[in-house]
This record gives structure tokens, C-alpha cells and sequence, in this order.
């Protein structure tokens, strides 16, 4: 049977409901088109350039067209392994936390200082149960650790931020979190989504209000924080460079998403000093501020 003839009779037996016939037709027709062995290879090639995601799709391939194969199933087991060394690897390389040893700019599991690393997740939790089922952008993911939880909740979460990684530093999560570096949160356009996050962020940027205003232009619900700066302030942290206060920090909310939307609604939650546990209402004197910020009517 010619080619073309065979693609028709697989794609006729799934129309007519038999899904498992016409797989097994499409199954042979690609075997019979393609040699497994040169998936088999550009996968170990994929594999030599870090390429890990692309040489396991081609492994995976290969394998459904011909099954066990001591060759492919080989690569499989060896790309787990690499996989497995990777995602613990990136966590110790030099770097990963900042480029001062002392300020960590970057949050990643098994930093010393454990106390930032609770504080971060408490609110990065907080955010899982809020924006369950959504599609999520995090910006300023940084390790993409906060990423990583949003994934146990979200149907989808992207992470942007201005990190550009060393190839050994790139972080490796098993969630399927997107991770996007090199992106200017104050310049680059964002892909629409349903809601955001911006943790441990904002006071760092330069043009603060214009990454507000992109995070609305993407999506209707900002999920924020935004440390006191008596407390964390530019004078403690070489970082920051904004340092609102809690009226300002929900002006600049507010103003921003009022070039999106014909209101802006605030819900507040804190976090008191020397406390990691997050807690409902707003508090000037609090150590942290969180904001669930919803816009209303969207405008054209």
C-alpha cells in the first residue's frame, strides 16, 4: 500500500472510533519512514549539548516506534541519571545565590540562611492555595523555586526574570514550571495569564511602575509583597532600590492597574517582624506586606 494510501486508512480508523487500530497504522508507517537509530543519535547529540529535554523526547519517540532497544533504553536510564545529578548540582554552583556572599540576591533551597528561605515559601504557599487551577506568571522567579510550588496548584506557570544563569547554574525542576531568564520585567512584554506574582521583587527594580503596568497589561490578579524598609530597607540591602512605604506601595498598585482596569480591589496580609507566618489585615509596622490585588472591568 503506497504511503499516502496508508495515512488515510490509520486517519479513517480513528475517525470511525477505532483509536488503537489506526495508532498501530501511523505506528508502522513512521517506523517504516524513519531509522530509529538517527533519533537514537541526534538524542545522544541533544543530550552532549544539554539539550535534555529535547534528547528525552527523541529517546521517547524512538521507543514507541519500536519498543525495548537495548540502545535507547540505555540513553533513557543514562538521561535520568543526568537529570537526577543536575537538579541537585545547580543548587551548590558559585553564584547562584548573587554575587555577594553576605546579601543573597537570589533565594535557593539550602542557602544558609533559613529564616529568608521560610519567609519566602510561607508566601509563595499562601499564593498556591489563592491561585489554584490558574495559569500564573511568576516574575522575578530568580531559582524558580517559588515556581516550582505555584506547579503542585496551578495548570500553568511561567517565571520570568533579568537572571541570565551560567550553564551549570540553570535551575532543574521536575514541576514543568517555564522558566525564563534574561527577561527585563520594566521593558519586556509578558504573555497574557489569568494572575501573577511578584515576590521579592519589586523593590529591586529600577523602573518599578512600569513592570506594574505590564503585569497588568498581562494579567487581572497580582499576588505581591513588598518589605518594610525600616526593617529591609536600600540602607540594609544593596538590592533595593525602592523603598515605599505601605501607602506607596498601594498608590503605585493602584495607579498602575488603573491604566487596565476601572478599579483596583486590595486584599491585605503581613507578616510581623520575627514571625514567618503570614497574617490577614494590613499593618503599616509590619515587616512584610502581602497584597491580593484583583482588577475590575478591564479596559479596552
Amino acid at each position: 500500500m503506497h504511503t499516502s494510501d496508508m495515512h488515510s486508512a490509520a486517519v479513517s480508523a480513528i475517525g470511525a472510533g477505532h483509536v488503537e487500530e489506526g495508532r498501530e497504522q501511523l505506528r508502522e508507517l513512521v517506523a517504516g519512514a524513519l531509522d530509529v537509530e538517527h533519533l537514537n543519535d541526534l538524542a545522544v547529540a541533544s543530550q552532549m549539548t544539554g539539550r535534555l529535554d529535547d534528547a528525552e523526547a527523541l529517546l521517547q519517540a524512538a521507543r514507541a516506534l519500536v519498543g525495548a532497544h537495548r540502545d535507547i533504553d540505555e540513553n533513557l536510564e543514562l538521561l535520568a541519571e543526568l537529570r537526577a545529578g543536575r537538579v541537585r548540582a545547580w543548587r551548590a554552583e558559585p553564584g547562584v545565590g548573587g554575587t555577594d556572599s553576605r546579601m543573597w540576591e537570589r533565594a535557593f533551597p539550602g542557602m544558609p540562611n533559613h529564616g529568608t528561605m521560610g519567609e519566602h515559601c510561607v508566601r509563595y504557599a499562601f499564593a498556591m492555595s489563592r491561585l489554584g487551577g490558574l495559569d500564573v506568571l511568576d516574575l522575578g522567579c530568580g531559582t524558580g523555586y517559588g515556581s516550582e510550588m505555584l506547579t503542585w496548584s496551578a495548570s500553568r506557570v511561567r517565571g520570568f526574570d533579568l537572571w541570565q544563569p551560567e550553564p551549570d547554574q540553570h535551575p532543574m525542576w521536575p514541576g514543568g514550571a517555564e522558566l525564563n531568564y534574561c527577561h527585563d520585567l520594566c521593558r519586556d512584554p509578558l504573555p497574557r495569564a489569568e494572575a501573577a506574582t511578584m515576590f521579592e521583587v519589586i523593590e529591586h527594580l529600577p523602573d518599578a511602575p512600569a513592570a506594574l503596568r505590564l503585569a497588568w497589561g498581562a494579567a487581572g490578579t497580582l499576588v505581591a509583597s513588598f518589605p518594610n524598609p525600616v526593617h529591609h530597607g536600600s540602607h540594609m540591602n544593596q538590592w533595593h532600590v525602592n523603598d515605599w512605604t505601605l501607602e506607596e506601595f498601594e498608590q503605585e498598585l493602584r495607579r498602575a492597574g488603573g491604566r487596565c482596569f476601572g478599579a483596583v480591589e486590595l486584599e491585605h496580609f503581613h507578616q510581623p517582624l520575627g514571625s514567618v507566618l503570614l497574617h490577614p489585615g494590613r499593618d503599616p509596622e509590619a515587616s512584610f506586606w502581602v497584597v491580593v490585588a484583583r482588577g475590575h472591568d478591564r479596559r479596552r
